[in-house]
């Protein structure tokens, strides 16, 4: 479960987020949707702990985040305008954040097979991402949020 409790963002001044409270569950989707600059983007760096609020609590399973830093938070954010590596093959980008976790190479191989699977993109660990299409690139950036769990 994650809460954000009374949560107020201001940035030089401005309101980017004023007073939202919202609950979000486990296994359930969830969509932001609003005009441009209602503070989307802003929402979605405050969970991911990219950000601070100014103001407000962000709850993640029962534990108080706000303050703590997002390399010890386990979230990943996907932008439309995605990221991979181009140096490192598909099967290196899914799996960048489980190796900076120190997570064992046998559970790597298993989380990012079963990602890649799950995404259809199994077939392309071997390449790089240069080597695919839009969505397949976009689907390499997915899984490698997925892996974090």
């Amino acid at each position: 479960m994650l809460e954000l409790k009374s949560i107020t963002k201001h940035e030089r001044g401005q309101a980017h987020v004023e007073g939202v409270s919202l609950s979000l569950e486990p296994g359930k989707l969830h969509i932001l949707l609003g005009p441009t600059l209602s503070g989307k983007t802003t929402l979605m760096r405050l969970m991911a702990g990219l950000d601070r609020p100014t103001s407000g609590e962000i709850i993640m399973d029962g534990q108080a985040v706000t303050g703590v830093p997002v390399r010890k938070r386990n979230v990943a954010m996907v932008y439309q305008q995605f990221v991979n590596y181009p140096s490192l093959s598909v099967f290196e980008n899914i799996a960048s954040p489980l190796r900076v976790r120190g997570v064992a190479n046998r559970k790597i191989r298993k989380k990012v097979e079963g990602a890649a699977d799950v995404l259809g993109i199994k077939e392309f660990l071997r390449r790089r991402p240069s080597e695919l299409s839009g969505g397949q690139q976009q689907r390499v950036a997915l899984a490698r949020a997925l892996v974090k769990e």
